[in-house]
């Protein structure tokens, strides 16, 4: 009997584990040109710290109105307009920064790339994504995130692309920029989800 009794414990907790794992959606996916696009960008990395205050830049009604590339749309480069969100925080030397990386992807330049990284990101972030396949193009098109924390002192930036494959099809995505600052004060891109 007891032995039946931990058979049956065992089965309700393996149930459990398949169910809670089951009920999680990827929220990653990508969009083809026939799915409405998803609102956010890519979530932030989850943490417990609640920050004080957020200063956004960019409302629901922007994010609503960005448009999906299509294979007609598409133009390898960046076409972000920077200057219409320059702002106390979002200024010249982070969109330099952003556009430089960007810019880098596009031109497929690895050691561009790595420039304006924290020294610890270099380390984390999975630079090799836009390296594996350089056949694929990149159009960085509209920005869908800007806002700035104070605890933690964070800038992200979302930023919209979509990606051309050698086979002529177009991927509309979403990635997070995350700027924080190196141990001299600088600003400088400490990840991208």
């Amino acid at each position: 009997m007891k032995n039946l009794s931990c058979g049956i414990l065992s089965l309700c907790l393996i149930g459990a584990l398949l169910l809670s794992a089951c009920g999680k959606s990827d929220e990653n996916n990508s969009l083809n040109n026939s799915q409405k696009p998803n609102s956010t960008t890519s979530k932030a990395p989850s943490t417990n710290i609640t920050s004080t205050n957020i200063e956004s830049l960019i409302g629901p009604a922007e994010i609503e109105a960005i448009k999906d590339i299509t294979a007609a749309d598409f133009k390898k480069g960046v076409y972000i307009n920077f200057d219409k969100y320059k702002s106390s925080f979002f200024d010249e030397k982070i969109i330099s920064k952003l556009s430089n990386n960007l810019e880098s992807v596009v031109e497929n330049n690895e050691k561009n790339f790595k420039q304006n990284l924290n020294k610890k990101s270099l380390e984390s972030i999975r630079e090799g994504f836009y390296y594996k396949n350089t056949a694929d193009q990149f159009m960085f098109y509209e920005l869908d995130l800007l806002e700035k924390l104070d605890h933690p002192g964070q800038i992200r930036a979302g930023v919209r692309f979509a990606r051309k494959s050698s086979d002529g099809s177009i991927e509309n995505q979403g990635i997070t920029y995350f700027f924080t600052k190196n141990e001299k004060g600088v600003w400088g891109i400490e990840n991208i989800d």
